[in-house]
């Protein structure tokens, strides 16, 4: 599928989410929504600050671009 992005590969995280997660987000080197699908779902729901508001918010985001967790 096709994300909204203007640069394919490079959707911006959601605004919104908190300031822990997005920090942990950052430490990870996570700054897109193609790279957050990339290191899965469960990892990123691992790191602290993930809980699952910012999991909905990250999901619904995804799901918005056209983005999705690998199987």
């Amino acid at each position: 599928m096709t994300s909204k992005s203007n640069w394919p590969g490079h959707t911006p995280l959601p605004k919104g989410i908190s300031a822990p997660a997005r920090r942990a987000l950052a430490h990870e080197g996570l700054e897109t929504l193609e790279q957050v699908a990339e290191l899965g779902e469960e990892r990123v729901a691992g790191l602290h600050g993930m809980g699952p508001k910012t999991m909905a918010q990250l999901q619904d985001a995804m799901e918005d671009a056209g983005i999705s967790f690998p199987s």
